[in-house]
């Protein structure tokens, strides 16, 4: 199975997934999920939108406050904003594929390093796990005033 890129009809799957885990997830609706594909560098998807991630380079036009604390400690990344995995679709292995699949197109993007975020605050103890076994290392945490917290996770390429 290989990925493919997202588009208009894998929408309405991909928002109703992230409203499933939007616990862990940030909320987004049509028009911000448009966005996110639109400035994306890498939006790639399985199984009709059932698995998809979304990744840019860490220090492109695309600002949020994780990317920015990242970019203080990494020289040059790619950054993978949001995976989404549909219930139906979770331990299959497909999250897997999608990360061989972006770490190759980091690769010949010239990117040395890929980055990530991981709630710890709520807890994502799967997440955590799952990037631990990809050869993600911890690089630093943090504390927001919302009352969420994250573990940054990089691997070198």
């Amino acid at each position: 199975m290989m990925p493919s890129p997202i588009e208009a009809s894998h929408l309405p799957t991909i928002l109703r997934n992230n409203e499933a885990f939007v616990h862990w997830l940030s909320p987004l609706d049509e028009e911000g999920l448009e966005n996110l594909v639109n400035v994306s560098d890498y939006a790639q998807q399985l199984r009709d939108g059932e698995v998809c991630l979304f990744a840019y380079d860490g220090h492109g036009s695309y600002r949020h406050k994780n990317v920015d604390w990242l970019s203080k400690e990494l020289a040059s990344f790619l950054y993978i904003d949001r995976v989404i995995i549909g219930a139906k679709a979770q331990r299959q292995g497909l999250g897997k594929v999608l990360y061989d699949d972006v770490m190759q197109f980091a690769r010949e993007q010239g990117f040395r390093t890929i980055a990530c975020e991981v709630n710890t605050r709520p807890d994502n103890p799967g997440s955590h796990r799952f990037h631990l076994a990809q050869g993600f290392r911890p690089i630093g945490e943090e504390a927001y005033a919302s009352g969420v917290a994250v573990r940054y996770y990089a691997r070198h390429l």
